[in-house]
């Protein structure tokens, strides 16, 4: 009993770290740069797309190693039925694409907001950003995003009710970009999303699902980006 309370402790204090650490790591390649004097918003177009490259793969590479076991147990679960897997929960991804584009109607017809702070960024970034934003989206997002706000959550709250709500709201409120009333209305969407893709975690108990299901939502919306 004393062994199990400390492994659960250890797996307490290890989720924590990860999720709080994913807000402080952006500032730290900030404050090395500042100790050489190097201005990030001063960097040209194509070092500014290395260094956002770099950063996030140094991350993407930290998150995986810290749980690598679990990822490797997952991968071999989903050993010769991966498509199988994949098209079994895509009715469920289906259902929440329709409620963030219901929500997202009604949000605009009261509001006369399309798109978040956060979408308009993103947008920018795609213009100014391609290469980057392909790998941040399509990659480094989903599996950063999933463990933070779906692994960490599941490692750490039992109750399936509780998970699935606190990890869907905490997941559209990081997609928050401004305090106006308007941009909190329009996370709404995000939240829905999020609780779906909890959903789909519980039930399939297999992280590499709803990474690969984020993965193909952003890369979907990418592929209309570039279109557009």
């Amino acid at each position: 009993m004393i062994d199990n309370k400390k492994s659960y402790k250890r797996i307490v204090i290890k989720n924590i770290f990860i999720f709080c650490f994913y807000f402080i790591y952006e500032i730290i390649p900030l404050y090395i740069l500042k100790l050489f004097n190097i201005n990030s918003s001063s960097l040209s177009s194509l070092n500014k797309n290395i260094y956002l490259i770099s950063t996030s793969i140094i991350y993407l590479v930290f998150i995986i190693f810290m749980y690598k076991d679990e990822l490797k147990f997952d991968f071999n679960k989903l050993k010769g039925k991966f498509i199988d897997n994949i098209v079994k929960y895509i009715p469920y991804y289906i259902v929440g694409v329709l409620l963030m584009a219901i929500s997202n109607i009604i949000i605009s017809k009261f509001t006369n907001v399309n798109l978040s702070e956060n979408e308009i960024n993103v947008r920018n970034y795609i213009k100014l950003f391609p290469i980057y934003m392909t790998f941040s989206t399509v990659i480094y997002a989903p599996i950063v995003e999933e463990i933070t706000f779906r692994k960490t959550f599941r490692n750490i709250i039992n109750n399936k009710y509780l998970f699935i709500i606190l990890s869907g709201l905490i997941f559209g409120i990081v997609h928050l970009s401004s305090s106006s009333f308007n941009d909190c209305l329009m996370i709404i969407p995000y939240i829905l999303m999020g609780i779906t893709l909890s959903y789909i975690y519980y039930k399939s108990d297999n992280i590499l699902t709803t990474i690969s299901l984020h993965s193909m939502h952003n890369l979907i919306l990418l592929i209309f980006q570039f279109i557009l």
